[in-house]
C-alpha cells in the first residue's frame, strides 16, 4: 500500500467471461439451496429489493410440488460477479488513472529528482516491510474453508507483533542508514514511514473478509479514497515547501484513508489472540508466496538500492520516475489481476479446461492494451518527457523509452503466476524467482558501473522478457499446447504496436516539440492500431475488446 508515488494505474480486462460457461444450473442451484436432490424443473422469479423467488416441479408428486424459496439477495453466479468485480475494479483503476497522472505532472514541476529519489529508497524498505509482514497470511485465510475468524484473530495479532520488529529493526539501523546511503534524510523518512505498517495492520480484519466475500466494490471505493488522499495531500504539502517530506505525509494519510473505508464497509470486529495450531498453518500455506514475494522485492527493488549507492540519490530520482511511469503499467496490471483474479481462482481449484481458456484469453486481452501503450510511449518518450515532466527531466528519456517495453513484458507475467498457484504448480514460480533474483544480483552492480542508468535499465528489461518467454513456454506444456498457438495469441497486438512504434518514432522526430504535436501523435498512434489489430488478427480482438470493455463497465 506504500508504493503510491506517482502510481501510473490502467483499467484492465482479467479474464474472458466465457470461461465460466459452466456454472451451476438454476436446477442445481435450487437443490443445493434446499438440500433435495436434483428436479425436473425449476423456475427463478425475481422479486423487489433484490429478494429472489425459486419454484420447483418435483416430478415425484401428481401435483406441482410448489416450495418457493426467498433469499436476501438474487442468485449470483461466479460469471457474473467475475464480471461486477472486473467493472469496479476497472472504475478503480481509471480513477486512480487520472489521479495519480495528475499528481506526477505535478510534482514533477515542484519536486527535484533528489526528492524522489530520497522517497525512493523509503519506498525500498516500506516494500519489504510489507512482504515481510504479509507472509502470505492474506492468501492463507482466502483459500481456508474452517475456522475463518479464529485465523483472521491469529493473523491480526501475527501482523501486529511482525510490525513492532520491523520498528525495532529501523531503529537498530537508523545509525548506519544515512552513510550508506551517503544522505542524511533516508533514515528518518524510512523511520517516519514505518508508521503505516502499523496503520494498514488496523485494516487486515477488513480487507480479509471483504477479498473473502469477493466485495470488490467496496474495495475499489478504498483504493480510489486512497489515491485521491495521497494526491490531496502530497501536492498542497509539497505546494507549501515540505519537498520530500510532502511524499512521506501523502502516504501515511492516503493509508489512514484506504483503512477508515474499509471498516466503515466491514464493521466486524476482531480481537488479536495467538494460537500456536492456527500459526502454523498460516504459515505453512504462506510460506511458499513468502519467498516468492521476497523473491519479487528483489527483482523489483534491488537495483533501485544499487543504483542509489552507485550512482547517487539524484539519479535514483530519475529512474524511480521513469519506473513509476514506464514499469509500473506492468505492476498495476499485476495488481488489479491479483486482487480480482486470486480470490475467484480459488473458488475454481481443479477445473484446468476453464484456467487454461481464461489464461489464453487474458493475455490476449491484456496484450491487446498493453503493447501499443508500451511502445508508443517508448517511441514517445522525449517528447512526452519535455512536454509533460519539463525539460529538467529530460535524463529520464532513455530509460522510460526501454523501461516501457519491460511494463509490457510485465504485464502478462502476473495471470501467468495467478494460474500456477491455482492449478498448484508454484514450482515454476520459485524457478522462475529464483534465477531471476540471482542474476539481478550478480549483474546488476556491474550493469551499473560499466554503462550506467541505461545499462541497469536494459538489465532488467531482458530479465523481464525471458520470463515471460519462459512463462509463455511452461503453459505451452501444462496444457499441451505448442509454443507457436500459445504465441498466436498475443502476436496481432505485438505486429499492431510495433507498426505504431516505428511511426510515432519517425514522426516524433519531424515534429516541433509541443502538446499539440503531443496530441496528434497519440490520437494517430490509437488510429493506426485499430486498424492493424482490425486487419492482423481478421476483425476478432478488436469485437472481443470492445465486447469485454462495454462488460467492464456495464457489468451483467
Amino acid at each position: 500500500m506504500g508504493d503510491n508515488l506517482i502510481l501510473l494505474t490502467v483499467p484492465i480486462i482479467i479474464i474472458h467471461l466465457g470461461a465460466y460457461d459452466g456454472d451451476l444450473s438454476a436446477d442445481e442451484t435450487a437443490a443445493k439451496l434446499i438440500s433435495l436432490p436434483p428436479v425436473k424443473s425449476c423456475y427463478l422469479k425475481s422479486g423487489s429489493r433484490g429478494s429472489s423467488t425459486i419454484t420447483i416441479k418435483d416430478p415425484g408428486h401428481r401435483k406441482n410440488h410448489l416450495q418457493p424459496l426467498s433469499i436476501r439477495r438474487p442468485l449470483i453466479t461466479l460469471k457474473t460477479q467475475t464480471s461486477r468485480n472486473i467493472s469496479y475494479t476497472g472504475i478503480a483503476q481509471i480513477l486512480s488513472l487520472l489521479l495519480n497522472l495528475v499528481t506526477m505532472i505535478i510534482l514533477a514541476r515542484i519536486l527535484s529528482p533528489d526528492d524522489i529519489g530520497i522517497f525512493g529508497i523509503g519506498l525500498v524498505f516500506m516494500a519489504f516491510f510489507y512482504c515481510i509482514q504479509d507472509s502470505g497470511i492474506i492468501s492463507a485465510v482466502i483459500q481456508r474453508d474452517t475456522r475463518i475468524n479464529e485465523s483472521i484473530s491469529v493473523g491480526f495479532f501475527l501482523r501486529w507483533l511482525i510490525a513492532c520488529l520491523m520498528l525495532l529493526a529501523v531503529i537498530l539501523l537508523y545509525p548506519y542508514l544515512g552513510g550508506f546511503f551517503q544522505h542524511s534524510a533516508v533514515p528518518q523518512v524510512v523511520l517516519v514511514l514505518t508508521v503505516s505498517l502499523f496503520v494498514l495492520t488496523l485494516g487486515f480484519p477488513a480487507l480479509t473478509l471483504l477479498t473473502r466475500a469477493l466485495r470488490f466494490s467496496s474495495l475499489a471505493i478504498a483504493a480510489v479514497v486512497q489515491s485521491a488522499t495521497f494526491s490531496i495531500v502530497t501536492i498542497a504539502t509539497a505546494v507549501m515547501g515540505f519537498s520530500y517530506w510532502s511524499l512521506v505525509v501523502g502516504t501515511i494519510a492516503g493509508g489512514v484513508a484506504f483503512v477508515f473505508v474499509l471498516i466503515r464497509y466491514e464493521h466486524s470486529r476482531f480481537r488479536s489472540r495467538f494460537d500456536y495450531n492456527l500459526a502454523k498453518e498460516l504459515f505453512g500455506f504462506g510460506k511458499h508466496l513468502l519467498i516468492v514475494n521476497l523473491m519479487a522485492f528483489v527483482i523489483f527493488n534491488f537495483d533501485q538500492v544499487v543504483i542509489a549507492k552507485v550512482l547517487g540519490i539524484a539519479v535514483l530520482g530519475f529512474y524511480v520516475m521513469a519506473v513509476r511511469i514506464g514499469r509500473t503499467l506492468g505492476d498495476q496490471i499485476a495488481a488489479t489481476v491479483n486482487k480480482v483474479l486470486f480470490p475467484t481462482l480459488a473458488r475454481m481449484k481443479g477445473d484446468v479446461e476453464r484456467l487454461k481458456r481464461g489464461y489464453f484469453q487474458s493475455i490476449r486481452m491484456i496484450s491487446i492494451f498493453t503493447a501499443p501503450l508500451g511502445m508508443g510511449l517508448s517511441a514517445l518518450s522525449p517528447l512526452f518527457v519535455e512536454v509533460v515532466l519539463g525539460p529538467s527531466w529530460l535524463p529520464v528519456a532513455v530509460p522510460l523509452a526501454i523501461l516501457s517495453f519491460q511494463g509490457f513484458f510485465s504485464s502478462l507475467i502476473t495471470p501467468s503466476a495467478n494460474v500456477l498457484i491455482s492449478i498448484g504448480k508454484p514450482k515454476y514460480m520459485s524457478i522462475q524467482a529464483s534465477v531471476q533474483a540471482v542474476a539481478l544480483v550478480v549483474g546488476i552492480y556491474p550493469v551499473t558501473i560499466w554503462w550506467g542508468l541505461n545499462g541497469a535499465c536494459l538489465l532488467t528489461t531482458a530479465l523481464s522478457f525471458a520470463v515471460m518467454i519462459y512463462f509463455l513456454a511452461v503453459f505451452a506444456r501444462l496444457f499441451n499446447e505448442s509454443f507457436v498457438s500459445v504465441v498466436r495469441n498475443i502476436s496481432p497486438s505485438i505486429i499492431s504496436a510495433t507498426i505504431v512504434f516505428a511511426v510515432l518514432f519517425l514522426l516524433s522526430q519531424l515534429l516541433p516539440v509541443s502538446i499539440i504535436s503531443l496530441a496528434v501523435l497519440v490520437a494517430l498512434g490509437a488510429a493506426i492500431y485499430i486498424f492493424a489489430l482490425h486487419v492482423t488478427s481478421g476483425g476478432r480482438d478488436v469485437r472481443e475488446f470492445l465486447s469485454l470493455l462495454r462488460r467492464t463497465i456495464r457489468p451483467a
